[in-house]
């Protein structure tokens, strides 16, 4: 495939994104950085050469300069855009946007004793174990509060009871256009139990754990929670009178 046929290629599918998902791609009057959208096929050729021409002297592929859709899979979709910056020169700015409209979830699952349950997950990207709570891709069409019910369900084997909304939060605004959906979950004392399901072993998940308010707090002062989205949710839920 020539060049021109995989920026093209490319730039098709950003177009189908554009046209499906246009709040993602919007300009705001004060926005000092403007997306240079697919209808200035110029401005975009443009960028795409330089990015390509840097990419060779760095000794990378130069479709690593390309514009448009870089990578999808059923849960990211990693987009390169053409900008123009505040100076009046144009560059590329890479984002990472959910494949499916709905997001994600995470869910805070609360006992009746008031405790938190948290499990131990093992997160490919930094190679560390993190104490934290369910949470998962959207499927296609799938709302916030389903989401956040069938991965607290498959990660805990528990039924989940009430489920309030708590909030949301944009994980890393730097990188990511993605906004999560932070639900408290009620659970049945009598249906918990810590031992994780063989499908949550597979993703990783190595123990399950429910720990009292104050042991919560002496693991955060400890720093033993680092996970944005566990913060996020402890923080709404007690900003809101929602945990003891």
């Amino acid at each position: 495939m020539d060049v021109s046929e995989r920026r093209a290629r490319r730039l098709a599918a950003y177009q189908r994104l554009v046209n499906d998902r246009g709040h993602l791609f919007k300009n705001p009057e004060d926005a000092p950085f403007r997306i240079l959208l697919p209808d200035d096929p110029a401005a975009q050729n443009e960028v795409a050469d330089a990015a390509a021409a840097l990419a060779r002297v760095q000794g990378l592929p130069e479709e690593f300069g390309d514009i448009g859709i870089v990578y999808q899979d059923d849960y990211i979709t990693v987009v390169r855009d053409a900008v123009r910056f505040p100076s009046g020169e144009s560059g590329a700015y890479v984002r990472i946007c959910p494949t499916a409209d709905g997001g994600g979830a995470a869910v805070l699952p609360v006992l009746e004793d008031g405790r938190v349950v948290l499990v131990h997950h093992f997160r490919h990207a930094d190679r560390q174990w993190h104490w934290e709570i369910p949470r998962g891709f959207s499927e296609p069409g799938e709302t916030g509060d389903a989401t956040a019910r069938r991965e607290a369900e498959e990660e805990l084997r528990c039924p989940v009871g009430e489920l309030l909304e708590l909030g949301a939060m944009n994980a890393d605004t730097g990188i990511a256009a993605t906004r999560t959906k932070l639900y408290l979950a009620r659970l049945d004392e009598n249906e918990f139990r810590t031992e994780p399901s063989e499908g949550a072993r597979q993703e990783g998940i190595g123990a399950v754990r429910a720990v009292s308010p104050g042991e919560l707090r002496e693991m955060l002062k400890r720093g033993e929670i680092t996970d944005s989205f566990t913060l996020s949710a402890i923080a709404l839920a007690t900003a809101g009178g929602k945990l003891r």
